[in-house]
C-alpha cells in the first residue's frame, strides 16, 4: 500500500508539498478539508496512477510515492508509473462524467462481470439451439467442404502428388542430372504458380523440348579457377638491407694476421673461444693458452662484429623466403577452355622468364653478402642490381583466368535457362492433364465457403457468449446496480435496464432524461460500488491489490443521503479483502459519521488522536495546499459547529496567540463558523453578507467591526481570506467581538456551547 506521497510539485493547487514527518497512511484513512482546499486534485493525482500516466492531468507535474508490500519498501515516480505495483479506483466528479458517456466510443466504463444462474431455464435452452446449430454447421463444413480443399491440398502436402511428380521427372525426363533439393514438390509449387495461367504458352514443340532438354542436362567439365594471384616483391627492400651491412664494419682493437688472412681459421677460432672461457690449456693440442690469449681473442671479435653476422644470416633467410614465394602453382592450361589457353600460357611463360632474372638479381644480393663474410672490418660496395616487379605478369595472368570464368559462368546461366524451360514445359503438361485449375477454382470456392460457415459458428459463438455473460454479467451486474441505487435514493424508479447488451437508465419504465446532479451522482456511485465488488469476485479476485480512493460520495446528494452512503462503504469496506482505502469529504456531517463507523480507529481504544489515519487538507495564504494532520478539535466533536466554536474559543484564551497549532486556517475557521452561526439566526435568508449584517448591527456596539466580519464572512471572495494583509492582523479583535457578542448578546446559546 502507499505509506507516504514524498512529494508533489506542480500538480494544480500542489506546488511544492513534500511529506515532512506527516504519519504514514494507514490501511483505511479519511481525509477532510473545506471546498477549494485542494481534495479532488490529490483525487486526481490518484487518477495518474490508475490511468499509469503522468500527463492525464497537470502536465509537467512531479510527484514520488512510497509504498510497503511484504515488509518491502519502495518509491516509485512519476516517470516509472508503468511499474507502480498496484491497481487504483478512483471516484470522483471526472469519474461521474465518464459513466454518463458510456455508451460513446472508447469509453473508460469496462464490462462488469458477475455469475447468476438461469434458474427459468430460457438462457440455457437457448444455449443449447445455438450449440446444436453450430454441430451442424461444422458438419456441412468438415465432411463437404473441407474434403475439396483436402483433395486439392495434396499437391502439396508431404508425400503428396507434387512430391512424386518431381521425382518422375528427375529419374525418367532429366535423366537423375538433378538432386532432391533442386528439384522437389516446393519447386513444383512454384513453377505451378508462375505457369498455371497460360500453361499452353509453356508447352514446347518435340524438336524444341529435345533441344531444351539437351541444353538442360549438358555436362561442363569445367571449373572456376581462382584469379586473384599475386605477391608482394621485396628485392629492392632486401637490396637496401645489402647494402647496410656491406657498408658497415666491426672495430678491431688487437691484431691477427693469420685470422685475418684464413677466413676457415677465422670461423673455427670463433666458435672455439666459447669452449675455452676460464680453461688454461688448449682443448685441441692440449698446449698451455699464452696468458691473455682468450682476452685478445674476444676483443678481435667484438659485439658489432657478432651483430654484422647475425644480420648476414637474417638476410640471407629472407632470400632463401623470396624465392620460395616465386615457387606459384599456377592452373594448367587445360583446365581453361580452348580459347582462353593460349593467352594464359602467354602470361605464365612471361611470369617464368620474369623469374629466372628476379632469382638472378637474389643470387647477385647473395653474393655480396657472401664477400662480406670475409671482411667484416671495411667497408664493401653493393653490386648494382636491376629492380625487378611482377604487376603486369600477375595482370595478364588474372585476365586470363576471369575470362575463362565469365564465359564459365554464361555456361552455366545458359544451362538454367533451358533447364527452367523445359521444367515449365513438363509440369505445364501434368498440370493440364491432371485439370489442376479447375480443382484449384473448386478449392477456392470450397475456402469461401468455410470462412462464411466460421463466420456464422462466430456468430453463433458470439450470440451463445452473450447469453451466458448473462449468467455470469450484464444480469446481476443490473441486479447489483439497481439495489445499491434504491438504498441511495430511497425509491425505486430510477432503474438500470440492459439493451444491446449496454445499460440503458429508465425512470417509470421510460428512458430517464433530465437527470438530476444528485441521481447522476447516486447511479455514477452505485456503478462504482459494483464495480469494486465485481473486482472482489473475479477469480482470482483483483480487488486485494486495488487501492480506492472515493472523493466526496455525497456531493450533490442531500443530508438525507449521508448515511445511506455511511452504510454502504461501511459495509463494503468492512471485509478487510482490498489493498488501501481513501475517502476524501468537505461535509463535516458525512465526516462524523464515517468516524462513527470505527472503520478508522476507535476513540475509546486510541486515545491517542495522533495514531489515527485521519488528515486535513489546508489551503495556504500564498494559494498552495498541503496535507496535515487532523486537528484534534475537529474529530473531538460531533458537530463541525461546535468544534470551529472550540478552535476560535482556544485561541482567544491563549496568552501567546502566535503559537496557536492552528493559526494558519482560522480565517477560514472564523468565515465557516460565521455561516453557520447566522444561518441558525436567519435560516431564510439565503445570502451570508445579510445574515453577518443583521446579527452584527452597528448600532448594537460602535465598535463592532462589521466589515471585517463581513469580509471574513464573504464566500465569493474566498481567496480573499488566503492574504496576509492588514485584516487578517486584526483578526485577534474580531474573534474576541464575535465570542463577547455570543456571550453577552446570545447567552442562553453561549452556555449551551460551553456545557453549562
Amino acid at each position: 500500500m502507499i505509506t507516504k506521497i514524498n512529494k508533489i510539485k506542480n500538480f494544480g493547487i500542489y506546488k511544492s508539498f513534500i511529506w515532512n514527518g506527516l504519519s504514514d497512511f494507514r490501511k483505511k484513512n479519511l481525509i477532510y478539508g473545506w471546498n477549494y482546499s485542494g481534495k479532488t486534485t490529490l483525487s486526481k493525482l490518484f487518477q495518474n496512477l490508475e490511468f499509469k500516466n503522468k500527463d492525464k492531468y497537470f502536465k509537467g507535474s512531479e510527484f514520488d510515492f512510497t509504498t510497503e508490500k511484504d515488509n518491502i519498501t519502495l518509491t516509485y515516480t512519476h516517470n516509472d508509473l508503468e511499474n507502480f505495483p498496484y491497481h487504483v479506483k478512483v471516484f470522483n466528479t471526472n469519474y461521474i462524467k465518464r459513466v454518463f458517456t458510456f455508451d460513446e466510443p472508447d469509453s473508460d466504463i469496462q464490462p462488469i462481470s458477475f455469475y447468476l444462474g438461469d434458474p427459468s431455464g430460457e438462457l440455457d435452452e437457448k444455449i443449447k439451439k445455438l450449440n446444436k446449430k453450430k454441430d451442424q454447421l461444422e458438419n456441412i463444413r468438415d465432411n463437404r467442404y473441407k474434403k475439396i480443399v483436402d483433395v486439392f491440398n495434396n499437391y502439396n502436402k508431404a508425400s503428396g502428388k507434387f512430391s512424386i511428380k518431381a521425382k518422375d521427372i528427375r529419374e525418367n525426363y532429366l535423366d537423375n542430372k538433378l538432386d532432391q533439393n533442386k528439384l522437389n514438390k516446393g519447386v513444383i509449387q512454384q513453377i505451378t504458380d508462375t505457369i498455371k495461367a497460360e500453361l499452353s504458352k509453356y508447352i514446347l514443340s518435340e524438336t524444341e523440348k529435345d533441344k531444351t532438354k539437351s541444353e538442360a542436362i549438358a555436362e561442363n567439365t569445367f571449373e572456376t579457377q581462382k584469379e586473384d594471384f599475386s605477391f608482394s616483391e621485396n628485392l629492392e627492400t632486401i637490396s637496401k638491407e645489402v647494402k647496410e651491412i656491406l657498408e658497415d664494419t666491426a672495430p678491431k682493437s688487437i691484431p691477427f694476421p693469420e685470422l685475418d688472412e684464413n677466413p676457415t681459421l677465422f670461423d673455427w677460432v670463433q666458435k672455439g673461444i666459447k669452449l675455452h672461457e676460464g680453461a688454461s690449456e688448449c682443448k685441441f693440442c692440449t698446449r698451455t693458452l699464452p696468458d691473455n690469449r682468450i682476452s685478445d681473442l674476444n676483443s678481435y671479435y667484438s659485439k658489432k662484429l657478432k651483430e654484422i653476422q647475425d644480420a648476414i644470416a637474417r638476410t640471407q633467410e629472407k632470400i632463401k623466403l623470396e624465392k620460395e614465394k616465386l615457387k606459384i602453382t599456377f592452373p594448367h592450361k587445360k583446365n581453361l577452355g580452348d580459347g582462353f589457353q593460349s593467352a594464359y600460357k602467354k602470361a605464365v611463360d612471361n611470369y617464368g622468364e620474369k623469374v629466372k632474372k628476379y632469382k638472378t638479381q637474389l643470387s647477385i644480393l647473395n653474393l655480396d653478402l657472401k664477400r662480406k663474410t670475409s671482411d667484416y672490418f671495411n667497408n664493401i660496395s653493393a653490386t648494382e642490381i636491376d629492380v625487378i616487379t611482377f604487376d603486369e605478369d600477375f595482370k595478364e595472368i588474372n585476365k586470363a583466368l576471369k575470362e575463362h570464368n565469365d564465359w564459365l559462368a554464361e555456361f552455366d546461366q545458359n544451362k538454367k535457362k533451358a533447364l527452367a524451360k523445359i521444367l515449365n514445359h513438363y509440369v505445364a503438361e501434368y498440370l493440364q492433364a491432371e485439370d489442376y485449375n479447375k480443382k484449384e477454382s473448386n478449392k477456392n470456392q470450397a475456402v469461401k465457403i468455410i470462412s462464411n460457415i466460421n463466420s456464422e459458428i462466430s456468430s453463433n459463438n458470439a450470440n451463445k457468449l452473450a447469453f451466458e455473460a448473462q449468467l455470469k454479467s450484464n444480469v446481476k451486474g443490473q441486479k447489483e446496480l439497481n439495489d445499491i441505487l434504491e438504498i441511495l435514493l430511497h425509491r425505486d424508479d430510477i432503474k438500470i435496464e440492459i439493451q444491446n447488451d449496454k445499460f440503458t437508465l429508465e425512470r417509470s419504465a421510460h428512458p430517464a432524461s433530465n437527470l438530476s446532479e444528485g441521481e447522476k451522482s447516486a447511479i455514477a456511485f452505485a456503478y462504482f460500488l459494483t464495480e469494486l465488488k465485481s473486482l472482489r469476485d473475479d477469480a482470482p479476485p483483483k480487488l486485494p491489490n486495488t487501492i480506492v480512493f472515493i472523493d466526496d460520495p455525497i456531493s450533490s446528494l442531500d443530508s438525507n443521503h449521508i448515511f445511506q452512503v455511511r452504510s454502504l462503504l461501511h459495509t463494503f469496506f468492512r471485509e478487510e479483502n482490498y489493498c488501501q482505502l481513501f475517502i476524501s469529504t468537505h461535509n463535516f456531517e458525512f465526516f462524523s459519521v464515517m468516524l462513527d463507523t470505527n472503520l478508522f480507529g476507535r476513540i475509546n481504544r486510541n486515545t491517542n488522536e495522533a495514531k489515527r489515519p485521519l488528515y486535513f487538507i489546508k489551503r495556504n495564504d500564498d494559494n498552495t495546499s498541503l496535507i496535515k494532520k487532523l486537528p484534534n478539535s475537529f474529530s473531538s466533536y460531533k458537530s463541525e459547529y461546535v468544534g470551529l466554536f472550540f478552535t476560535i474559543k482556544e485561541f482567544n484564551e491563549l496568552e501567546n496567540k502566535e503559537d496557536f497549532t492552528n493559526l494558519l486556517i482560522l480565517p477560514n475557521v472564523v468565515r465557516r463558523f460565521l455561516e453557520l452561526y447566522t444561518l441558525m439566526k436567519y435560516p431564510s435568508d439565503s445570502e451570508v453578507d445579510n445574515r453577518v449584517k443583521r446579527v452584527f448591527n452597528p448600532n448594537d456596539k460602535p465598535s463592532y467591526n462589521t466589515k471585517l466580519l463581513h469580509w471574513f464572512s464573504h464566500q465569493n471572495q474566498f481567496e480573499k481570506v488566503q492574504q496576509h494583509d492588514d485584516k487578517i492582523l486584526q483578526l485577534e479583535d474580531v474573534i474576541k467581538e464575535l465570542l463577547e457578542h455570543i456571550e453577552t448578546k446570545d447567552e442562553l446559546h453561549w452556555k449551551g456551547l460551553i456545557g453549562e
